[in-house]
């Protein structure tokens, strides 16, 4: 085998992750993420119809947050009691005072929210194939307005995977490479 073509395919082996569903990302011209040191991860919502996606979702993301160390994270258990407090069901319905309330009440600069859009795993022949599309935004408390926005997704299985049909990422593991990805994007 010449080696170019051994190169070839070697680099085809550590290509990561799915097809892109593509992505569109927005950021406040007026944003100042930089001096967001705080933050909040308030629950996830789903649009697939199984509320557990949204709380799997959400704990990966959770741990994507921390992993990263680009803010202060407010620990879950505080989130979760004042969503108690306040029937916080549908994050989706909060206003910018709601926001800043939130966001002052947990002493936060932002708050995280994600929406669950697909979530989901096939097969494609006999290879794993998830799919997945989330949205992720991040809320100034100050201003109680929308700093950064992202949807993406992925889909099918991965390049390793069709090439040679194992090693195929897990639901899971998608979603975390997905926001990882994300993330990464939003600290540069």
């Amino acid at each position: 085998m010449k080696p170019t073509t051994l190169l070839l395919l070697l680099s085809l082996l550590v290509v990561p992750g799915c097809a892109s569903k593509g992505t569109s990302r927005y950021q406040a011209p007026q944003a100042n993420l930089g001096a967001i040191r705080t933050a909040a991860v308030l629950p996830f919502v789903t649009l697939t119809g199984d509320a557990a996606h949204a709380e799997k979702v959400q704990r990966i993301f959770l741990g994507e947050l921390l992993a990263l160390g680009a803010v202060e994270v407010v620990e879950p258990g505080r989130v979760a009691q004042l969503a108690a407090r306040e029937q916080l069901v549908n994050t989706e319905a909060l206003t910018p005072a709601d926001f800043t309330r939130i966001g002052r009440e947990l002493g936060v600069d932002g708050l995280f929210f994600g929406t669950v859009v697909d979530y989901t795993e096939g097969l494609t022949g006999a290879i794993r194939a998830p799919e997945v599309t989330l949205q992720l935004r991040l809320v100034e408390v100050a201003s109680g307005r929308t700093a950064w926005q992202v949807t993406t997704g992925r889909s099918g299985p991965n390049t390793r995977a069709r090439l040679f049909g194992f090693g195929s990422d897990s639901l899971s593991e998608t979603t975390r490479k997905l926001i990882n990805e994300q993330l990464g994007s939003l600290v540069k």
